[in-house]
């Protein structure tokens, strides 16, 4: 037992003295930063490539900066828990998404530019659906908390509750 002590001991000062925490670390090549997190809402996180597809893919209303991406992708979030939280809205139809993604390819230019941007993003298929399918449930909800109200106080009254959501969640 005393031998295994004194080789530990021996091991343990050989580690120390050929690295000296003084030294700098071997140069290799610079580390380049694949993604980072640029905010979290109900436990989800959003990452820089989450507001990059987004933006690519104009999935958002707003695609005119990382920021104004983010708030869409944080409130798209906060809606989806309120979702989550309330009494079941109407899952949308297959004829819906299939409308919802022919809207789409329109506003970025077709089904032959959309399915590219869609590869060159990484975009899967089901996943862009479960999108549009997801885009049918806020439309449910929002129509069903705010629909009876006339266009300009349902704008006002959908921005209001929003904020609240916003407040309630910590985001700015």
């Amino acid at each position: 037992m005393r031998r295994i002590a004194m080789i530990v001991v021996a091991l343990c000062a050989a580690a120390t003295a050929t690295a000296s925490p003084l030294e700098a670390a071997p140069a290799g090549p610079p580390q380049a930063e694949l993604d980072h997190i640029v905010g979290r809402v109900n436990d989800r996180i959003i990452t820089q490539s989450d507001v990059r597809e987004a933006r690519a893919l104009r999935l958002v209303d707003d695609p005119s900066s990382d920021d104004a991406a983010r708030v869409c992708l944080e409130n798209r979030l906060l809606i989806l828990g309120e979702i989550a939280r309330s009494a079941p809205v109407a899952t949308p139809t297959s004829a819906d998404v299939a409308a919802r993604r022919e809207a789409w390819e329109r506003t970025v230019g077709g089904a032959v530019r959309a399915r590219h941007l869609q590869s060159e993003v990484g975009m899967s298929d089901g996943l862009l659906q479960a999108w549009f399918r997801d885009d049918g449930r806020v439309d449910a909800y929002l129509d069903r908390q705010f629909g009876s109200l006339p266009a300009a106080e349902r704008s006002r009254a959908t921005s209001d509750w929003l904020a609240r959501l916003r407040q309630r969640a910590g985001l700015k």
